[in-house]
This record gives C-alpha cells, structure tokens and sequence, in this order.
C-alpha cells in the first residue's frame, strides 16, 4: 500500500543516513591515522636531523683542530648513513600518507553511497504509479459496470435501460415540471431511440398525456432538450409542429400511440423525469 512504501523509504532514508556517517567517520579516522603517522616521521627527521648537526659540529671541531685521519671518517660516515635513511623514511612517509588520503578522497568523491536509497526511492515511486494506476483501472471499471448494467431505481421511479423514470400523477405547466424533476437531480425526459419513446408512451392514455423535455421557447422552430442538445430523432405525428394558436406552441408532448405533438407551455399536463440510476 502507499503507506508501508512511504515506511519503507524512510527507513532507507535513516539507514543510509547511518552508512554515510560510518563511512565519514571511518574515513576521518584513517586520514587521522595517517597524519599521525607523518607527524612521527617528521618528529624522527628532526632527532636525526639533531644527531646529525651534533655529529657535523664535531666533525667541525676535529677539522678545525687538524684531526683529518680516522676520527673525520668515524664522524662523517654515520652522518651520511643518518642523511640518507631520514630522507629515505620522509619519502616513505610520504607516499604512504599520500596514498592513504588519495584512496580515500577517491573513494568519498566517487562512490556515491545515496546512490542506493535513490534506487529505492525510484523503485517505490514506479510502484506507487503502478499502484495508482490499478486502482484507477478497477473505479473506471467498476463506473462503466454501473452505467451498463443499473439495478436499482428510488421508490416511486422505474427502471428502463440505463435509466430512472418517474410518471407523475399530477399536472403542472412545462416550466414547473421541468423545476420539479431538476429537484430530485432528474430532467424533463429525452427521447434517444425508439424503444425508449414506445416505453414512454406505453404509460400514456387517451386521456392522459406526458411533457417531454424538448422545447423551441427559446427559438422558434429549433427544437431542443433541456440538456441543451438538438432535436435529432423525432416522433412528431402528423402535421406537426404546427405552432397553432395565438399564444404559440412551443412545448411537446408524447401519446399513447408514440406520437408527438406541439402545445402552449402554460397548459397542465402530467410530465416524465429521467434520472441515472
């Protein structure tokens, strides 16, 4: 779930906070260690250094007094053996304690250790996209499901097709019906096949007709939906519309035969709402 990979990576957050800091540490140390180990090298240059003035000095005193034979070259000697292993064991130190550091520079500046929590951390995005994606795919499933296949409609509607439908058994003018259904989230009903149309009509009497949601008040002439759709598919009985009388006829309504006529919006007259399910 999102929230054990969120867990997840923020223990690889603090694990490899850890590492990083083990590593530091350890790295210090041993830049530590190797410049204790040059200090001492430098502490023994000096002493040999010491020695080695002293024994120049007597050589120094001994030349001065004209002691040339064997005392010189008891005292020269050791100073050269003396010059020659301290500069041997600065080199040493040296490339040992540059080496040292140079290793481990290299290894700080070209191992990136978040490099692995990166990877994980990308890992558990893919995942949680992957995830998302799913749950995405089965409400988008379960959404299509509902619209195909509608099972239940509120007490007093019934059920057709994909749809909701309430007769109602009182009258109102066109505009107060159309008022009424949007109250219950419904619309004046829409005719889009035939099947519907004759399911419509089949609740219809010879003495009792309905109001449909298709009007041309706003257009003489152009009929349309209350949804703001065209008129497409029509059912109009003969002759009609027709547009008779003096106040004009700019609402329709459906017969018991499936037929559909044009009358004034102010008369009273049953209506159909239509709702999703």
């Amino acid at each position: 779930s999102p929230e054990r990979a969120i867990a997840l990576l923020y223990v690889l957050l603090a694990l490899t906070f850890v590492l990083f800091m083990a590593l530091t540490a350890v790295s210090l140390q041993r830049a530590s260690a190797a410049w204790e180990a040059l200090e001492q090298a430098r502490m023994r240059s000096e002493q040999s250094h010491t020695t080695a003035w002293h024994n120049l000095s007597e050589v120094q005193h001994a030349l001065g007094s004209r002691e040339m034979g064997p005392k010189a070259e008891f005292f020269l000697l050791p100073v050269s053996e003396e010059v020659e292993n301290v500069r041997w064991e600065m080199t040493q130190s040296k490339a040992e304690c540059g080496k040292e550091l140079s290793d481990r520079l290299r290894v700080l500046e070209e191992k990136n250790v978040l490099e692995p929590a990166l990877r994980q951390l990308a890992e558990v995005k893919q995942e949680q996209s992957r995830a998302l994606a799913r749950l995405d795919a089965a409400l988008e499933t379960v959404r299509n499901l509902s619209e195909i296949v509608c099972m239940t409609c509120p007490a007093g509607w019934q059920l057709f097709a994909k749809a909701c439908y309430f007769f109602s058994n009182t009258t109102q003018r066109w505009m107060e019906a159309r008022d009424y259904c949007v109250s219950f989230k419904a619309h004046l009903a829409i005719v889009d096949t035939e099947q519907e149309n004759k399911f419509l009509a089949d609740h219809a009497t010879e003495n009792r007709v309905f109001w449909l949601g298709l009007t041309d008040m706003y257009n003489e002439g152009h009929w349309q939906w209350v949804d703001d759709r065209s008129l497409s598919l029509s059912f109009w009985n003969q002759g009609e519309p027709n547009n008779a009388g003096e106040q004009g006829e700019n609402c329709a309504i459906v017969y018991s035969n499936g037929g559909w006529n044009d009358i004034a919006c102010s008369n009273p007259e049953p209506w159909i709402c239509e709702r999703n399910c």
